[in-house]
């Protein structure tokens, strides 16, 4: 089983963002705030995009083929470009929808099951409570920065 930490992180951590935004205007939302960096909606929507990259990923863990995995990059991925023209409210309705998808897919896993893994490049092999734990310090990693720009004067 995975753990009450990462049990409760999956079910509310990315529910913060509406709490950081409620007051930040929508026009500094798509804004790029710091030259050549995504704006706080486009790292929305790679953490909406990544979201649907991990579910795949949670699929092909499961087959028991052990399969390594590339390093995710947006910038390489057709399907961020569809993603990143979303509007900030569209993003967050997806993102819950497939996070419920995500907290669904695994808590009905048997322990066993949760002890597959599969392989990335950097953090070698990782079994699915570790892959959660990445995912969910992943989308913090993000979290952080899209509070960083809401801030920023």
């Amino acid at each position: 089983m995975f753990s009450k930490s990462q049990q409760a992180r999956l079910n509310f951590q990315h529910e913060a963002i509406d709490e950081m935004l409620f007051h930040t205007p929508p026009e500094k939302i798509s804004k790029e705030i710091q030259a050549g960096k995504w704006s706080i909606q486009e790292n929305i929507s790679h953490l909406s995009r990544y979201q649907e990259i991990f579910i795949e990923r949670i699929h092909l863990i499961l087959t028991g083929k052990l399969p390594a995995f590339a390093r995710y990059s947006a910038e390489e991925d057709p399907e961020f470009a569809n993603t990143r023209i979303k509007s900030y409210p569209d993003l967050m309705q997806e993102l819950k929808k497939n996070r419920h998808e995500i907290i669904g897919l695994l808590s009905a896993l048997p322990d066993q099951e949760l002890k597959k893994t599969g392989s990335h490049p950097v953090m070698g092999s990782l079994d699915l409570t570790e892959w959660i734990e990445f995912f969910l310090l992943h989308e913090a990693h993000h979290m952080m920065t899209i509070y960083k720009l809401a801030h920023a004067k």
